[in-house]
C-alpha cells in the first residue's frame, strides 16, 4: 500500500472513529466504555498507518487499518440509538476475522491466506450471526430464530477461531529456527487475539443459551479478567506492528555478513559467513561447475533441490549465469527484502572473489615473467663470461706468449734496441689488456661465485674494494645460482657506490641464510644521500630482486650513512 493511500484510509478510519465517539456521547453511552473503546480503535488505526509506512508491501498495515474500522463499526452497539444499536450488534467482532486472516498469512511460509477453508467458516459463522442479530430490526423480532442462530454460530466462532489460533501454534512449533525468530510474536499476539475471540463467543452462546454469563463485572476475579482481555486486545496490533518493524529491520545481519566476507579464504568461509548472519544453521551455498552442474563448499558434486524437498533457493545473480546458488530455510523466503539485500552484498563479494583470483593471476604470471628474465639475463651472463674467457682471454694470452718468444728470440739474435723496446711494449699493453678483460668477466660473472659460492665471491670483492670491509656471512651451504648472483651482484653494487661516492671510511656486509629466505644489510659510514629511485644501478638491483619475490629498501639520510636491505626468497 502506498503511502499516500496509507494515509487518506488512516483518516478516513479516525473520522468514522471521531462519528462513533460524538453518536455515544449524544445516546448517552457510558464515558469510560467510550474512551477504551476509542484507545482500542486508534490503537489499531495508529498501528496499522506504522505498519504501512514503514513496510508498504507487507498485507499487516492495510489489515489492521481495516480492523480499526471494523472495531468502530462494532463500537455502535452501546450507544442506545435505535438503528445504530442493532446495526453495531450485528457486525461486532469482525475485526477478529480480518486479524485471524492476517495472522494465517504471516505465520504461513508462502505468505498465503490458507488454509482457505478454516478463514470461510469463520466469516460464514460471523455472517450466520450477524444474520440472526439482524432480526432485530423486525418490528416483532422472532426471538426464537434469534437465539437459535446466535447458539450455533458463536459456538462455531468459538470453535474456528481456537482453530486458527492452534494452526498458527503448529506452524510455528514446526518452523525452523529462522521462522521461529522472527515470527514467535505474530502467533503469541494472533493466538491472544483468537483466544479472546472464542472466549467472547463462547460467553455470549453461553450467556444465550442459559440466561447466566461465564464471568460477570460484580464475580471477584471478572473486572479483573476483563481489563486482562483489554489490555491482550490492545497488544494484539502492537505486537504485529512490532513483528512488522523486526522484518523490516532484517537486513541488519549484512553488517556480520561483510565484515564474515573479509575474512581470509578458506573452506566453507562464504558459507559460515552467511550462516551466522542469517541464523540458519541448515544453509548450504552451492557454487556452479562447467555452468551447468553444481559442488558444494567442500567441492563435492551437487545437485539444486527440487520443488518437494522442503527446502528454499535463491540464485546469485541470473539463473542462467549464477555466479551461486543458496539452498536455505524455506522461512527465508518470506524476507524478500533481506534475502535481496544478502544477494546484492554477497554477489558483490563474489565479483571482488573473482577479480581477485584473476589479479593474483596476471601477478603470477608476471612474476614468473620477470623471473624468466631475470634468469635468462643471468644465463647471458655466463655465456658471456664463458666466451670472454675462453675465446678473448685465450687469444690475448696467446699473443702475450707469443711476444715473450720473439722478445726472447730478438735478445739472442742481437735485435736493435728499438725493437726489444717496441717488443716489451706490446706485452705490456697485451698484459694489461688481459687484466682488464679478467675484470670484465668477473665483473659480468665472477668464476669464483660459479666454483666456491657466495661466501667466497663476497669475500674476495670486499678486499678489492679501497676502504675497510667488515664481512659477516651466515649460509647453510650453497644457494640457488640464481639467488647467489642477485645477492653477489647487490653487494658489489652498493659496495661500488660506497667506494665512489659516498665518502665512506669503513664499510658492513651482513648475510644470513633464515629458513626459506636470504637476509643481506650493506652498511657504510658516508655522506648518504642515496637513492633507489633515482634511475641509479640500485633501482636495477631493485628491480631484480623484486622479480625473484624479494624485498628491497635503501635508507641513506644525509651525513647518517647508507643502508641496503634486501630479502630474497630461497625457494
Amino acid at each position: 500500500m502506498s503511502h499516500r493511500r496509507a494515509l487518506t484510509l488512516a483518516v478516513g478510519v479516525i473520522a468514522f472513529a471521531m462519528l462513533t465517539t460524538v453518536v455515544g456521547i449524544a445516546n448517552g453511552a457510558p464515558v469510560d466504555f467510550l474512551v477504551t473503546d476509542l484507545v482500542m480503535g486508534l490503537t489499531f488505526v495508529v498501528c496499522g498507518l506504522a505498519a504501512a509506512w514503514l513496510r508498504p508491501i507487507s498485507p499487516a498495515g492495510p489489515m489492521l487499518l481495516a480492523c480499526g474500522g471494523l472495531w468502530f463499526a462494532g463500537s455502535y452497539a452501546p450507544t442506545g440509538h435505535p438503528i445504530l444499536f442493532p446495526l453495531g450488534f450485528a457486525f461486532e467482532g469482525y475485526y477478529d476475522l480480518v486479524l485471524a486472516a492476517l495472522l494465517l498469512i504471516l505465520s504461513s511460509r508462502a505468505q498465503r491466506l490458507q488454509p482457505l477453508w478454516l478463514i470461510r467458516a469463520l466469516g460464514a459463522s460471523m455472517a450466520a450471526r450477524s444474520l440472526g442479530r439482524l432480526l432485530l430490526l423486525d418490528p416483532e423480532p422472532n426471538f426464537a430464530a434469534f437465539e437459535s442462530i446466535e447458539i450455533v454460530s458463536n459456538f462455531a466462532i468459538a470453535v474456528f477461531a481456537a482453530l486458527v489460533g492452534v494452526v498458527a501454534l503448529r506452524r510455528l512449533l514446526r518452523s525452523g529456527p529462522v521462522l521461529r525468530r522472527v515470527r514467535w510474536l505474530i502467533v503469541v499476539a494472533g493466538g491472544a487475539a483468537m483466544a479472546a475471540r472464542a472466549f467472547d463467543s463462547l460467553e455470549y452462546g453461553w450467556s444465550t443459551a442459559t440466561g447466566d454469563l461465564l464471568l460477570t463485572i460484580a464475580d471477584p476475579g471478572g473486572a479483573i479478567f476483563g481489563w486482562a482481555m483489554f489490555g491482550a486486545r490492545t497488544l494484539v496490533p502492537i505486537a504485529f506492528l512490532f513483528a512488522t518493524l523486526r522484518l523490516r529491520s532484517a537486513p541488519g545481519p549484512l553488517g556480520p555478513l561483510s565484515a564474515g566476507l573479509e575474512r581470509p579464504d578458506g573452506p566453507g568461509t562464504v558459507g559460515d559467513a552467511l550462516r551466522t548472519a542469517l541464523g540458519d544453521p541448515s544453509l548450504v551455498v552451492l557454487r556452479p561447475a562447467d555452468g551447468v552442474a553444481w559442488t558444494a563448499e567442500d567441492g563435492a558434486p551437487a545437485a539444486l533441490p527440487g520443488p518437494s524437498d522442503g527446502r528454499g533457493v535463491t540464485m546469485v545473480g541470473p539463473k542462467d549465469r549464477a555466479s551461486a546458488a543458496l539452498v536455505h530455510d524455506p522461512a527465508l523466503l518470506e524476507q524478500p527484502e533481506l534475502l535481496a539485500a544478502v544477494v546484492r552484498v554477497l554477489r558483490l563479494a563474489l565479483e571482488n572473489e573473482r577479480l581477485e583470483s584473476e589479479l593474483r593471476e596476471q601477478l603470477q604470471a608476471v612474476t614468473e615473467s620477470r623471473q624468466r628474465i631475470v634468469t635468462a639475463a643471468e644465463e647471458e651472463r655466463r655465456r658471456l663470461e664463458r666466451d670472454l674467457h675462453d675465446g678473448a682471454q685465450q687469444r690475448l694470452i696467446g699473443v702475450m706468449l707469443a711476444l715473450q718468444q720473439a722478445r726472447s728470440t730478438a735478445d739472442e739474435g742481437a735485435a736493435p734496441k728499438s725493437l726489444r723496446e717496441q717488443l716489451d711494449a706490446a706485452a705490456r699493453e697485451t698484459t694489461e689488456a688481459i687484466h682488464e678483460l679478467r675484470e670484465l668477466a668477473r665483473g659480468i660473472h665472477p668464476a669464483i661465485l660459479e666454483d666456491e659460492g657466495l661466501e667466497a665471491a663476497v669475500t674476495a670483492l670486499a678486499r678489492r674494494v679501497g676502504i675497510p670491509v667488515d664481512v659477516g656471512m651466515t649460509l647453510d651451504g650453497r644457494l640457488p645460482r640464481l639467488v647467489e648472483s642477485t645477492a653477489y651482484f647487490t653487494i658489489a653494487e652498493a659496495l661500488t657506490n660506497t667506494q665512489r661516492h659516498a665518502r665512506a671510511s669503513h664499510a658492513t656486509v651482513r648475510v644470513v641464510h633464515a629458513g626459506a629466505s636470504l637476509e643481506l644489510e650493506v652498511i657504510d659510514d658516508g655522506e648518504g644521500g642515496a637513492a633507489a629511485e633515482r634511475g641509479s644501478g640500485l633501482r636495477g638491483l631493485g628491480d631484480r630482486v623484486m622479480a625473484l619475490g624479494g624485498r628491497f629498501e635503501v635508507v641513506s639520510d644525509a651525513a647518517h650513512g647508507t643502508r641496503l636491505r634486501a630479502t630474497i626468497p630461497t625457494k
